[in-house]
């Protein structure tokens, strides 16, 4: 479970490969309640919406990047994989206490051990993930943007 430690930095978070698919743009997957399944209507979407949207493009654009990642680890990508626990009782609430929390010390200067996969985070689920909310991506210039924060817990 080494790996669950920056899972989101999403996830589990759940990011952008470079190439344009289906979920990074703004083609209509289908409506719930009249919004549209985009990206531009996430802040928008209600609690059914956002299901779906998370059913229909946010785990099928984020599943093969994590187990692109590490296929033992992540054969098995879902609702529990970002939001743990709490997806099978239906709490879906970000930062998650079910991924390992993180401090900026660690993100910006991991042990050995977490390299691979927090760089991994940095480079594919991190600017994914705030495509697929419709954010930009966290850096000091856009506090608001989207980060490793809005999935993992910040250490004390």
């Amino acid at each position: 479970m080494k790996h669950v430690f920056v899972v989101s930095a999403l996830a589990a978070a759940l990011a952008a490969c470079g190439s344009k698919s289906k979920s990074e743009t703004t083609t209509d997957t289908g409506t719930t309640s009249g919004v549209a399944l985009t990206a531009e209507n996430w802040a928008s979407m209600d609690l059914d919406t956002r299901a779906k949207y998370m059913d229909e493009v946010v785990v099928p654009t984020m599943a093969p990047l994590f187990s692109g990642f590490d296929a033992q680890e992540f054969a098995k990508v879902d609702c529990a994989t970002c939001h743990g626990e709490g997806a099978q009782t239906g709490d879906f609430e970000m930062p998650s206490p079910s991924l390992d929390a993180l401090s900026p010390e660690m993100i910006m200067n991991p042990d050995e051990d977490h390299k691979a996969i927090t760089e991994f985070m940095m480079a594919q689920i991190k600017p994914t993930m705030a495509k697929l909310l419709g954010k930009p991506e966290y850096t000091p210039e856009t506090p608001d943007g989207f980060g490793c924060f809005g999935c993992h817990p910040m250490a004390q």
